[in-house]
């Protein structure tokens, strides 16, 4: 996958207001073997998880930290689910969470291209 068309996908995936189910018919990992898209893709969803519990526990009170792992800390592997549970349950920390997905994805590319 040439760097124009993942950073094209990422820039749609940034900013777009649509569902994540449209914008992954352009995915980055769509061009894996199945195994190895599940594992790639649990691992942006786990490193993304990660990465939010670091951050909100820097900025949040004991309640909000335990909030907050209450949110991400759910057996979900896929970034489809991961979003909607993030859309349904805390709008508020939509765009860090964008921000970081995106982070994570670019990483994630460029561990396949690399």
């Amino acid at each position: 996958m040439s760097t124009n068309s993942f950073s094209y996908w990422l820039f749609y995936f940034y900013m777009a207001d649509k569902s994540v189910s449209s914008l992954m018919s352009s995915d980055p990992l769509a061009g894996l073997p199945g195994a190895l898209r599940l594992e790639m893709e649990s691992w942006v969803v786990n490193s993304v998880k990660v990465k939010m519990i670091k951050k909100l526990d820097l900025l949040l009170e004991d309640e909000g930290r335990s909030n907050a792992r209450k949110l991400f800390l759910v057996p979900i592997f896929t970034i489809n689910s991961m979003v909607k549970r993030v859309e349904d349950n805390a709008p508020e920390l939509k765009t860090l969470f964008y921000k970081e997905l995106v982070q994570v994805i670019k990483e994630a590319g460029d561990k396949i291209s690399g």
